[in-house]
């Protein structure tokens, strides 16, 4: 009956996905602070390895996924294109199976079962990478939001080898750690520096190019796309040189930071052509896309300097580090530019006092997670950590998950849900 509808929806199809996002990313932060009580209290029923898992899988593939393939469809494509019943079954699919995984992974970590539907769930990504790439050609969009879109898809088909991969290390029984983090790490560097930030400055340009006119026109945002994109792989092997010093790696992630710097010095100049239009939003819009922003410049100035032997070994060596950069990228970047996205866009309703709120809080909590996940790390390579610090961040996720549960009852209280309720 549910898919059925689905199919049957046209224009409001998107009310219905962007609901299930949202109600999605309310999930995940619950997923992080059980994953947290865990380190702190007796809780024998939960497996910590299996439940992280659960956790790292639903929130690629049932929040972020799911909410840029909406929004790419909806907002990239015209309406004769986005308005495919494949496109219905796609959403449902990548929703369906995150929630496969989510149910199956916390008692059976890897096994047949999550196998299969993890494989489903890339066969759905090939998919929809195949209908979407050959209708936005057909769209009528700019050469940068084509090129960062068709990018983007092309970097999700690429990152599907890492678990590819990581499935025949685990069938074969194989101790090959250095293959082990190398596929890891291919797949994380082709998602969220490739798949996830391509996809949002896809969406953020062509909002931009298609609702600004003279005299706010930014500076050229082609050779930013050009030079980010052109980033992506090179910069891959910063990942890798930690373990193979030969000259050629080392060349090629030399031209990858060098190129990351590049992206970001222009981003820098795209901004600061925008701070008119920047100044035009409201107050709490400012503030999460300055955090998001900021987040983004960060990520690009710290994964250029990991080309510092010293600096590289500590980060790809320590997991605090390393799970305070994912952060950094996965919250404090994508996750707060799509509720910025979502509120300018009419689907967060920013003139209601409670959605301001529910951002405000919802970005506090990133920024005092994140700060306590750097502060770990640091102090962690100096072998100088703390107690306290567990319990920090227990509290900064329960903190994560209030702000998440208010965005989720503002969406619920707008007055175009109420409508979407009611109608179907």
């Amino acid at each position: 009956m549910c898919l059925s509808l689905c199919v049957k929806m046209t224009g409001r199809s998107k009310s219905f996905w962007v609901n299930l996002s949202i109600f999605n990313l309310c999930i995940v932060t619950v997923l992080g602070v059980i994953l947290r009580s865990k380190t702190l209290f007796a809780l024998p029923a939960i497996d910590y390895n299996h439940l992280l898992n659960a956790h790292a899988h639903f929130a690629f593939g049932g929040w972020v996924t799911l909410a840029l393939m909406v929004l790419m469809t909806n907002d990239l494509l015209p309406e004769s294109l986005r308005n495919k019943s494949v496109y219905q079954f796609i959403f449902m699919g990548i929703f369906a199976s995150s929630w496969g995984l989510l149910l199956i992974f916390p008692f059976m970590g890897y096994a047949t079962l999550s196998t299969y539907i993890s494989t489903l769930f890339i066969f759905i990504t090939y998919i929809f990478s195949w209908v979407f790439i050959k209708d936005i050609r057909k769209a009528k969009v700019s050469k940068t939001t084509l090129l960062l879109a068709v990018a983007s898809v092309v970097c999700l088909l690429l990152s599907s080898a890492g678990p590819f991969t990581l499935a025949y290390l685990f069938a074969t029984k194989s101790l090959n750690a250095v293959l082990y983090r190398d596929a890891l790490f291919s797949y994380l560097h082709l998602q969220y520096n490739g798949f996830f930030t391509l996809a949002v400055f896809a969406l953020f340009f062509h909002k931009i190019e298609s609702g600004i006119t003279n005299p706010y026109t930014p500076i050229s945002l082609y050779p930013f796309s050009i030079l980010l994109v052109l980033s992506i792989l090179p910069s891959m092997f910063l990942s890798y040189h930690w373990h193979d010093s030969s000259f050629l790696f080392k060349i090629i992630a030399i031209v990858g930071s060098v190129l990351l710097l590049f992206s970001l010095g222009w981003f820098v100049a795209v901004v600061r052509s925008l701070m008119k239009v920047y100044k035009s939003l409201s107050p709490v819009l400012r503030f999460v896309g300055a955090v998001s922003f900021g987040a983004f410049m960060l990520k690009m100035f710290l994964q250029s300097f990991t080309i510092f032997d010293f600096l590289g070994n500590m980060v790809f060596g320590d997991r605090p580090i390393i799970m305070g950069f994912l952060h950094l990228v996965f919250l404090g970047f994508v996750t707060l530019f799509l509720l910025a996205y979502l509120s300018q866009t009419g689907f967060l309703n920013i003139e209601k006092t409670f959605t301001k709120v529910s951002l405000i809080v919802f970005a506090i909590a990133v920024i005092i997670n994140e700060a306590l996940l750097w502060a770990q790390g640091i102090g962690a390579m100096f072998i100088k950590s703390s107690g306290l610090f567990p319990w920090l961040l227990w509290g900064a996720g329960l903190w994560l998950f209030t702000g998440a549960l208010l965005i989720c009852i503002a969406r619920l209280k707008n007055d175009k849900i109420t409508d979407f309720v009611l109608k179907t």
